[in-house]
């Protein structure tokens, strides 16, 4: 396979190509999807594709297939796809793609527990006791659905530029939500996990665990209050300073937002937005996390990029085009959803490091203010650098002791006025939210790490419901 991937390759640069890659895919996925006591979905699917991209003159053919036989014919139609929109009426930017070293490996992340070696008996029995364990927790509790997700895939990637590159590794997933209601009120709650890893990872959080949390938080909140409206001072906990930090902040260092004047970030390396003692990165190289990988889908090594040092913003996330086009380095920040979409910018594990302060005296501090945890939604512009988010859950923070339980939060305001609100900074790095994040209609794996973070004011409100 690799000669004749080398071949096809070589066929397109003959014919003028400044530069190929290819992005071959084959793999498994389990998924198992229960709702209300009913397996809704039970599958073991197998998938395989390729996308080829090629670069002719500035304009970017791409094309896929799931037929791997198809290998020339697909470069071929790359290379006539920018070869027409090279010579159409298209006005495009001038492409210079950043220097980067070939990289030959084969990478293979051999987990602890194949996911594969689990019979589907014993993951169906599993995801039956999650659901179990948070139905049981109280009649209150009329909802439960859970999703379980496991799969291995085998990756190759090589361009022009001499670069091959193949990985394998296993991911496994799994969410439980759980509905509450009383009266007329409805509450829920969610947990979740997801690593690049093994099923070890399932096994250690202990699902039916997490099917309580996930019940006792629905549960929680049915009879918490509404929270006052104003501007006033808020602590986030882990979960949400790393969802504010990913949404508010993680997309505007984006830098195609940069280049196409869609970020409030433009212009501003190498300003100070943000409190001083405010450190966050980017950092796919934490193993065991739910963006982790060892090479972008550039063929880049993946590396930690600072964004914010000491409240200084000091880098965006890159391609290589996008670093080309700014004179910098590839951040090792190209991703795709799969073999059938081109990379692009993406986020992978958001990282805010560790301050000198403690939650107690956080705390203290606030004679009347808000305790924030975790992110139920929410949404950003990153044009105007404003965002509205939604809490899990809160409380009231009363002469530095938390108070009554809150329902129904939302906090909202000017990303930089956050940044710069920023007075406290906690020593007590966690593991924040698991999921996908979504962007130009794909989905990539994330994760973020953060401590408590305390803000001067921000504006808060709360819904009725």
């Amino acid at each position: 396979m690799e000669d004749e991937i080398k071949k096809a390759i070589d066929f397109v640069v003959s014919r003028n190509a400044r530069y190929a890659d290819l992005r071959m895919e084959q793999g498994y996925a389990t998924v198992i999807e229960l709702r209300d006591d009913i397996f809704r979905e039970m599958s073991y699917g197998i998938a395989q594709g390729l996308g080829a991209r090629v670069l002719y003159n500035n304009s970017w053919g791409f094309s896929s297939t799931n037929d791997l036989s198809n290998l020339k014919y697909t470069f071929e139609d790359a290379l006539k796809i920018g070869r027409a929109i090279s010579l159409s009426d298209t006005k495009t930017e001038p492409i210079k793609l950043a220097d980067a070293t070939a990289r030959t490996e084969l990478f293979k992340l051999k987990p602890k527990i194949n996911p594969a070696d689990i019979s589907i008996d014993e993951k169906k029995s599993m995801v039956k006791a999650a659901y179990k364990a948070a139905k049981e927790h109280s009649p209150l509790i009329k909802s439960v659905s859970i999703l379980y997700l496991d799969g291995y895939e085998e990756q190759i990637f090589a361009n022009s530029e001499g670069c091959y590159i193949v990985m394998k590794t296993p991911a496994v997933f799994m969410r439980v939500h759980a509905v509450a209601k009383k009266g007329d009120v409805l509450q829920e709650g969610r947990e979740t996990i997801g690593a690049v890893a093994g099923f070890e990872v399932i096994e250690e959080e202990n699902p039916e665990v997490m099917g309580v949390k996930a019940a006792d938080k629905a549960i929680r909140l049915l009879d918490a209050g509404l929270p006052p409206a104003g501007e006033l001072p808020v602590i986030m906990d882990p979960k949400l300073t790393g969802v504010f930090m990913h949404e508010a902040l993680g997309h505007a260092a984006e830098a195609d937002h940069v280049l196409y004047g869609e970020s409030i970030l433009q212009g501003k390396l190498d300003e100070e937005l943000a409190y001083d003692g405010l450190t966050v990165a980017d950092d796919p190289t934490i193993e065991n996390s739910h963006g982790y990988y060892k090479y972008d889908d550039e063929g880049m090594p993946s590396s930690r990029t600072e964004l914010i040092k000491n409240g200084v913003l000091v880098s965006y996330l890159h391609t290589r085009e996008t670093a080309g086009r700014l004179d910098t380095m590839p951040t090792s920040n190209a991703r795709a959803a799969d073999f059938s979409e081109m990379p692009i910018v993406r986020m992978s594990n958001t990282v805010i490091e560790e301050g000198d302060s403690n939650f107690d005296d956080m705390r203290k501090d606030i004679s009347y203010g808000i305790y924030a945890k975790g992110m139920r939604g929410g949404q950003v512009d990153t044009i105007r650098g404003e965002f509205q988010f939604s809490a899990e859950e809160a409380f009231m923070i009363e002469k530095g002791t938390l108070t009554k339980r809150l329902k129904n939060v939302s906090l909202s305001g000017r990303t930089l006025d956050v940044l710069k609100n920023i007075d406290a900074v906690g020593n007590d790095k966690a593991r924040g939210s698991i999921g996908f994040c979504g962007k130009d209609g794909q989905e990539a794996p994330v994760s973020e790490y953060a401590p408590h973070v305390r803000v001067k004011q921000i504006l808060v409100g709360g819904a009725s419901y």
